[in-house]
C-alpha cells in the first residue's frame, strides 16, 4: 500500500505519547514508510470522524491511541460500507489489541512493515452493540477493574482508596447474585457469576468463542479456576465450566460490569455476546 493516502486518527492522552512519542515524530514515521498523510483527527478535540466518508479521500486510517481509542474507532468501522481498512498502531500501555493483530507491539517494525502489507477481515465479538476484538469478561473482575478506574486519578490518597475498592468489591462479590448463562445450541442455561472470553487466536479466520464460566467469589477464584480450566478433570464438580460457540446470552437482575478488551463498562441485561456478525478491514504486518 506504499504511495498511497492515509488519514491519522491519533490520541495524545494515550500511554506512548504520555511517555514522550511526539506526534510530529510519528508523522514521520509514516511518510518514510511510503504513506503520503492526506488528513488527520484528534480525538481528544471532537468526535470520531466518518469512516466511509473518508474513503474518497485516504486509503487507509491509521489509529494510534490505546486500546480503548482503537475499539472505539473499529466500533464506527463496523458495518460501514466503503471504509478505508485501518492500520493499528501500538500508542498505548497495554497495546492488547496491536498485539492480537500484529503478534507484536513494536511501532516501529510495525509502521516499517505496513507499506506493504495486506489489508484482511478482522472477524470482532460484538456485546449488545459494542466490538471488541480479543476478550470479554462479565461479572468478578469487571467489578474490581470498574472500582479501580473510577478511583485511579485520587492523587495523595489514591492507593489507600484503591485498596478500599478492592476490599468493598471483594466483599460485595460473596454476595452477588448468580446470572444465567446461555451458550448456543444448549438446552438449558448455565448459573455464574464470573464468565470470560476470547475470540480466536487467528484474527482472520472463522472459528468461536472460547468461553470460561463459573460460581466465582473474587478474583482469585477466577484465576484459579482458568489454570483449572486448562486441567481438564481438575474441576468436577460443574462449578467451573469451559464451553466454545458462536453467541451466548447473559441475563441478571442488575446490570452488568464487563470488559471488553481492557476497558470497563456497565451493560444492560440481557447482555448477548456474538463473534463474526462484524468484522473490520485491517493492514496485517
Amino acid at each position: 500500500m506504499a504511495g498511497q493516502r492515509l488519514h491519522l486518527i491519533h490520541n495524545e492522552s494515550s500511554g506512548a505519547f504520555m511517555r514522550g512519542l511526539e506526534l510530529d515524530v510519528l508523522r514521520g514515521k509514516l511518510e518514510a514508510a511510503g504513506w503520503e498523510m492526506a488528513g488527520e483527527t484528534a480525538l481528544a478535540l471532537g468526535d470520531l470522524p466518518d469512516p466511509a466518508a473518508l474513503a474518497g479521500s485516504a486509503d487507509a486510517l491509521a489509529i494510534a491511541g490505546g486500546d480503548g481509542s482503537i475499539k472505539a474507532v473499529l466500533n464506527a468501522m463496523a458495518g460501514q460500507e466503503g471504509a478505508p481498512p485501518a492500520l493499528i498502531l501500538p500508542c498505548g500501555t497495554a497495546n492488547l489489541l496491536a498485539r492480537h493483530v500484529h503478534a507484536s507491539i513494536d511501532l516501529d517494525m510495525i509502521i516499517e512493515r505496513s507499506a506493504s502489507a495486506p489489508a484482511r477481515p478482522l472477524l470482532l465479538g460484538d456485546a449488545n452493540g459494542h466490538v471488541f476484538a480479543v476478550a470479554a469478561a462479565v461479572g468478578v473482575s469487571p467489578a474490581l477493574v470498574k472500582f479501580r478506574e473510577d478511583i485511579r486519578k485520587l492523587g495523595f490518597w489514591g492507593r489507600a482508596r484503591r485498596s478500599l475498592a478492592s476490599l468493598r468489591v471483594g466483599w460485595r462479590s460473596m454476595f452477588r447474585q448468580p446470572f444465567l448463562v446461555r451458550a448456543e445450541g444448549e438446552a438449558a442455561p448455565r448459573r455464574a457469576t464470573a464468565i470470560y472470553v476470547t475470540c480466536p487466536d487467528s484474527p482472520v479466520s472463522e472459528g468461536q468463542f472460547l468461553v470460561f464460566g463459573g460460581r466465582m467469589k473474587n478474583v482469585a477464584d477466577l484465576l484459579s479456576g482458568l489454570a483449572m480450566a486448562a486441567l481438564p478433570g481438575v474441576d468436577e464438580s460443574g462449578r467451573n465450566w469451559t464451553v466454545e460457540t458462536r453467541q451466548l446470552q447473559i441475563r441478571s437482575m442488575r446490570p452488568l460490569p464487563v470488559i471488553l478488551d481492557g476497558e470497563p463498562l456497565t451493560l444492560e441485561s440481557p447482555l448477548t455476546l456474538e463473534f463474526g456478525r462484524k468484522c473490520v478491514e485491517v493492514i496485517i504486518t
